[in-house]
């Protein structure tokens, strides 16, 4: 099996809307359904593109009735300056009053997140457990593996790579794009890419988490998160 899921980082109500409208557009041509994670209340001064009045009507809930997958992207996606983190600095108690507080400001916009991603791809086991005793969330798309995999009772599916890449025959991986830096070379590249493997983007969550839902990494997968990480290393980039 080889599936490639797409994943859209950092909407918030102070995000770049005209590269948003063109990921979108390009998205939906090749019926591409992704994972698409909501700053619940943006106080990332990184962000700081106009303000879009009717965020919530316009882009989330319009986005979940579409079928894609809303994922909450921590709560206010404010990081600590050393730890580039909004949770690890914090005790188990702190992340999930977090996160808590971040899902039900969602639902009160009309949106039910089904998937949780930490900003910078910055978490720990109280993050995970957090998610899992507050039971919102089916999945945490994060980590690195072959496969989705279980962690602490909580279903991870990876991501990978920040564009696509042909990584091996087999596998489930998951491109992040973050459509405020995007550009024109870039969508030009992830659209030949979707030319070539359109087949590959079918993706079926609900058999997915059925199926690896009680999967535990293997050699292989710690030897691909061994890879991820020092190449991140190599780069000078250790997050996004």
């Amino acid at each position: 099996m080889l599936k490639y899921i797409i994943r859209l980082d950092d909407a918030c109500q102070n995000m770049n809307e005209e590269n948003w409208i063109k990921m979108e557009e390009l998205l939906d041509k090749y019926n591409i359904k992704p994972i698409v994670g909501v700053i619940p209340d943006n106080k990332d001064p990184d962000f700081n593109y106009k303000t879009i009045s009717n965020f919530w009507e316009k882009y989330p809930c319009k986005w979940q009735k579409k079928g894609w997958i809303i994922a909450q992207h921590g709560f206010n996606h404010t990081l600590n300056g050393v730890l580039m983190s909004e949770f690890v600095n914090k005790n188990y108690i702190e992340q999930k009053k977090i996160i808590e507080n971040g899902y039900q400001l969602l639902v009160k916009k009309g949106i039910k997140p089904t998937c949780f991603f930490a900003p910078a791809h910055s978490f720990n086991d109280d993050t995970i457990r957090a998610c899992k005793d507050l039971n919102y969330f089916d999945f945490i798309s994060d980590g690195y593996a072959f496969y989705p995999y279980n962690k602490n009772e909580m279903l991870f599916i990876p991501s990978v790579f920040d564009t696509p890449h042909k990584i091996s025959c087999f596998g489930i991986f998951t491109f992040v794009y973050h459509p405020n830096n995007l550009t024109s070379d870039s969508l030009k590249y992830l659209e030949d890419f979707l030319i070539k493997n359109i087949d590959k983007f079918d993706v079926n969550y609900d058999d997915i988490m059925l199926k690896f839902k009680n999967r535990k990494r293997n050699v292989a997968d710690y030897f691909l998160n061994f890879a991820i990480i020092s190449y991140r290393k190599i780069r000078g980039k250790n997050y996004e």
